[in-house]
């Protein structure tokens, strides 16, 4: 059993919701939208080649939040220079992952992160912030995937595991297309599209706990 198999902790009512979050309303909630560019996407081996992050509140995006950095790393490369375009020059002149690591855990209890497809960038930030004994509890998360899923669920539309790409999913609420294997520019997009979905259901004026029942939400305790 993997550890993100083990650990991790689907909302499924609102009592474990942390206070903080439980009883605010999404227009006013800070979100971190984050993306990892990966070697591979094993999560069990897989390193960081870039992380990027954006912030934004309200359906409005703080670009002065914009955070990119290439991350060096020892690991093989295999087919992420061809997919993201960083080649071994790049990654060995990359920076270190602690320090970025540290910088994003500062953001722990002050904005809600948001991923597109967390089961797979979860694992591996989990990974590197328990070797750097950087804590992450009382994390909790949107996962605009998830998200996407229950919307076109409730919407009794047709769709195959192929549907629920950042692309696809971002070209059903009439976005452009949108820079792709780049940390930040996907982060940006993720973004975007956790906007687009929140007014898509209208949640905006209301509390966080009200999308426990999408299981897009998780906490870690």
């Amino acid at each position: 059993m993997s550890w993100w198999t083990k650990h991790k902790q689907w909302l499924g009512l609102s009592e474990r919701l942390p206070a903080q979050w439980k009883n605010r309303s999404w227009q006013e909630i800070p979100l971190l939208a984050i993306d990892l560019e990966l070697t591979c996407l094993d999560t069990n081996v897989a390193a960081i080649t870039s992380i990027g992050w954006i912030a934004g509140t309200n359906g409005t995006i703080d670009l002065t939040s914009a955070f990119y950095q290439v991350i060096n790393t020892q690991a093989d490369l295999q087919q992420s220079p061809v997919i993201h375009g960083l080649t071994a020059e790049d990654i060995a002149k990359g920076n270190e992952l602690a320090p970025a690591l540290q910088q994003l855990s500062s953001m722990l209890h002050t904005h809600l992160w948001v991923f597109h497809h967390a089961p797979l960038d979860m694992p591996i930030l989990t990974r590197e912030m328990r070797n750097r004994q950087i804590d992450f509890s009382g994390l909790l998360t949107l996962d605009t995937l998830s998200l996407e899923k229950y919307i076109m669920e409730r919407a009794q539309a047709v769709f195959s595991r192929h549907s629920f790409t950042l692309p696809d999913c971002r070209h059903r609420y009439q976005f452009p297309p949108a820079p792709l294997h780049n940390a930040l520019d996907d982060a940006m997009a993720t973004l975007e599209l956790a906007f687009a979905q929140l007014n898509n259901l209208k949640a905006m004026p209301h509390p966080v706990s009200d999308l426990r029942h999408t299981r897009s939400l998780q906490y870690y305790v």
